[in-house]
């Protein structure tokens, strides 16, 4: 595969020349959790002998980020566009590249695209504007998400309290299932808080994982004949990967972890890893947590590689590993995802920026502390089963962390429901049995056409 140039499958349009289905469902992957929470749609969509595209973006495609999910997962990918460069140009290439596909693949091989977008990605809000600027809608799976953020008022009372050693650990998890002190807004994360907004627009079903964010969706006035709450598909990858959790090599990879209760860590965030004062802040919590005795399993990702090596620590971080060979793990992300479920289903708590991470700790019923000022799953928050960890005073994350691992009230049961693929699946074929595409033009979502009479 040349670097510039768009790979597709060979045979792949005689295949779909040769396909009598008039939709195209399109698979649209980029990331790791892309390819996680996508590979269940892919695969009802393939057991209902629906015609499946799977278009990978290039995004993420070695070893540990992709190649090896796509295998575990059973998934082919049919065309990679090959994107590069920098951000602005990954979201211009994106949409030029696939927006060809489509005119080629409805023009001229007469099929109606079905885009699927997961989330909040750039391979979201840019497949979207594809499929819209030439009259397709999308099928956006986890819509609605959006950061809730405590106010400034609860923030600036958090560290008073905490500078004057006048804490209460119990009043402050009770105080963030409190929806009150809320406010939305945030563009952390960046830049998914944008994509997550701004791909809405150009969707013809909304599949909402919580009742949460059918609201926020409501809020923001779109229709509601459109949203329907169906879950999170990432249970869906889950189940399978549980079955191949007996495959994992991850306690191979991080042998002193074995048998101990341990945190599992990752930081990835661009707010976190690019600003020097928060991501000393995070280091060196989990400095204090190692230094303390507690078992730790850092997982470095290409993010805190680079932070790491641009804030001078990697000598530090070198000698952690020498001096606490027994409590502390740093090593790199695990190739498989039943190898993550494997790791987190046993530990003692999930750290980290992720917001697919925080899904995953509540469903296999893990404890999770967010090192975020907000969270965009903070249904989870709302129920007990995840704490904030601000990245602003080390201490008070070694703290937030040291009480999650000792509150069992931090087990929580799966917010997520299950057989999600299938439900998503079930709501989009209803609806273009009824209204023949996904794509509407105000006269036909109002069913105003029986009402024409231009003589």
């Amino acid at each position: 595969m040349e670097e510039k140039q768009v790979y597709i499958r060979e045979n792949f349009w005689l295949d779909i020349q040769d396909n009598e289905q008039k939709y195209a469902h399109i698979i649209m992957i980029a990331t790791k959790p892309d390819i996680i929470k996508q590979a269940p749609l892919y695969l009802e969509l393939k057991q209902r002998w629906e015609l499946v595209i799977l278009v990978h973006t290039g995004q993420h495609y070695d070893y540990n980020l992709s190649k090896w999910v796509l295998w575990e997962f059973g998934m082919e990918v049919d065309v990679n566009l090959n994107i590069h460069g920098k951000l602005h140009e990954k979201y211009s290439m994106i949409i030029q590249r696939l927006g060809d596909f489509l005119i080629d693949l409805s023009e001229n091989y007469k099929k109606i695209p079905v885009p699927y977008v997961h989330g909040d990605t750039l391979t979201a809000t840019t497949a979207d504007k594809a499929a819209f600027l030439n009259k397709f809608a999308v099928v956006h799976v986890e819509a609605g998400i959006r950061t809730f953020t405590p106010n400034k008022d609860f923030y600036h009372n958090l560290f008073n309290e905490y500078e004057k050693w006048n804490f209460d650990w119990k009043e402050y998890y009770k105080s963030l299932q409190d929806f009150s002190i809320y406010e939305t807004g945030s563009i952390e994360p960046y830049p998914e808080q944008f994509d997550t907004r701004s791909i809405e627009a150009s969707t013809g079903f909304f599949a909402a994982p919580v009742e949460l964010y059918k609201k926020t969706l409501r809020q923001e006035w779109f229709p509601k004949e459109f949203i329907k709450v169906t879950g999170n598909t990432v249970v869906d990858a889950i189940r399978m990967s549980e079955k191949k959790v007996w495959e994992s090599k991850a306690f191979e990879m991080f042998p002193n972890m074995k048998w101990k209760d341990f945190i599992f860590i990752t930081v990835h965030r661009r707010e976190n890893t690019e600003k020097k004062e928060r991501f000393l802040a995070i280091y060196h919590g989990i400095k204090k947590l190692i230094e303390d005795g507690v078992n730790v399993c850092f997982l470095w990702l290409y993010a805190s590689e680079f932070a790491i090596d641009k804030y001078w620590l990697r000598a530090d971080i070198e000698a952690l590993k020498k001096k606490y060979k027994d409590n502390f793990a740093y090593g790199p992300a695990l190739a498989h995802h039943h190898e993550v479920i494997d790791m987190i289903s046993v530990a003692w708590a999930v750290v980290t920026d992720s917001g697919s991470m925080q899904e995953e700790a509540n469903i296999v019923w893990t404890p999770c502390v967010t090192l975020r000022f907000g969270s965009d799953r903070t249904e989870t928050i709302l129920a007990g089963n995840n704490l904030l960890a601000p990245p602003i005073n080390s201490s008070l994350i070694a703290d937030v962390v040291s009480w999650a691992i000792a509150n069992k009230k931090m087990k929580w049961k799966n917010l997520y429901w299950e057989n999600v693929s299938w439900k998503i699946v079930d709501e989009v074929l209803k609806l273009l049995k009824k209204d023949g595409k996904l794509f509407r033009f105000d006269d036909e979502r109002l069913d105003l056409e029986q009402f024409f009479n231009w003589k």
